[in-house]
């Protein structure tokens, strides 16, 4: 993939912004079309944190293409974040058992779970292998928030799945 972005900004950072940018729009239109009221308001918040993450990772970009240097996010201080392990423990079996239950809804859960997945990887990969502390924080904040996403989703799919609709998470 190509863009116009100078040297000092990696490339990942462009990939980074996409996905967040996919997110937002995935969540909301599932929120528009999700019928539960809880449902809703969990895709609607999970829009505002990637509405977010896009806003923090398009300030890095624009630091690295203006100054060339990383920006310390002040959300991402704080602790060091265990990345070790990866966000599907139990593998993608785990996801498919979504028989029985609103497909639809379901469905959304789904490709959400494998949203945040797909994002949680990537940022955990660049925090093992980044080499300024400012990047490895924000990847590492990421990485985070994307795992609390993840968690969040997969509470609600298995109360989905096992009970057969939305509650209180």
């Amino acid at each position: 993939m190509k863009t116009d972005m100078p040297e000092a900004v990696p490339q990942v950072l462009v990939e980074a912004r996409r996905l967040e940018q996919d997110g937002l729009a995935f969540y909301r239109e599932s929120a528009d079309r999700t019928k539960s009221n809880k449902g809703r308001e969990m895709f609607l918040s999970l829009a505002d944190a990637e509405a977010l993450h896009q806003r923090l990772i398009q300030r890095e970009i624009d630091s690295l293409a203006q100054e060339g240097k990383w920006v310390e996010l002040p959300e991402a201080r704080g602790p060091g974040r265990d990345l070790s392990q990866s966000v599907f423990p139990r593998g993608r079996q785990g996801l498919e058992k979504a028989v029985g239950a609103d497909a639809t809804e379901t469905e959304a859960l789904v490709l959400a779970l494998e949203l945040e997945a797909k994002s949680y990887e990537l940022y955990r990969r660049e925090a093992q292998s980044a080499d300024h502390a400012a990047a490895k924080g924000m990847y590492e904040f990421l990485a985070g928030q994307e795992r609390t996403h993840f968690d969040v989703l997969m509470a609600a799919y298995e109360t989905m799945v096992h009970y057969g609709g939305w509650a209180e998470l």
